[in-house]
């Protein structure tokens, strides 16, 4: 059978494409079952890319974050009042230990680039996690924390972590195209910034009270 010029063309143009994406973590969702600290809720996780979606189950109001691991950001969204406030770029807390992962089997390089003082990290080997290959690592986290985390061979992604004050694992994990929608920020919501927000409740709170008249 023969094969169109243009067909053949089109091969190589994927191939060139794929060969110079980065190895960001596949597209996938999951639970995220939580086992401390005691009562933390868990939250059900959407991948694509290198953003990641946070609900958590059993709110009242669905308040759901964004995690932009590029950046370093998250994003808070409260549909209830149509507002999100956005953090400052540049750390994500540690208790979550999700960053860009190229190579499962050099993980320490990315971890340690994700924190803003330098941490321990060290491979341990491989280990397997609910029949999924993974490589297990040990360290501290910038603020003294000692833990250990397990990274999906596939996923590229952490999917099991053990640490003092934190500890998860992603279950039910589902492989598959995740909407782009869910990583983004109605067009009609506001910004609200957090300073701003603290100020107003201050000034608010340092007003004296009003006496009622008789």
């Amino acid at each position: 059978m023969l094969v169109s010029h243009k067909l053949v063309l089109c091969m190589v143009c994927l191939l060139l494409i794929w060969g110079s994406t980065p190895g960001f973590a596949q597209q996938f969702s999951a639970e995220m079952v939580r086992q401390k600290p005691q009562g933390a809720a868990n939250s059900k996780v959407s991948v694509k890319g290198s953003k990641v979606r946070l609900d958590t189950e059993g709110q009242s109001q669905a308040n759901f974050a964004i995690l932009n691991l590029t950046l370093r950001q998250s994003a808070m969204v409260l549909p209830g009042t149509k507002s999100y406030i956005v953090s400052q770029p540049g750390h994500l807390q540690s208790s979550i230990p999700f960053f860009i992962l190229e190579d499962p089997e050099d993980a320490c390089s990315a971890w340690e680039k994700s924190m803003k003082t330098p941490g321990t990290c060290k491979k341990l080997g491989d280990d397997t996690i609910n029949d999924r290959s993974t490589v297990k690592y040990t360290g501290t986290t910038d603020n003294g924390e000692t833990g250990t985390a397990w990274v999906d061979r596939k996923l590229h992604f952490v999917i099991k972590w053990d640490g003092e004050k934190s500890a998860a694992e992603l279950k039910n994990i589902q492989e598959g195209p995740q909407s782009a929608s869910l990583f983004d920020i109605p067009t009609d919501y506001e910004k609200i910034d957090p300073a701003a927000a603290r100020a107003k409740n201050k000034n608010q709170s340092s007003k004296p009270k009003m006496m009622p008249s008789r």
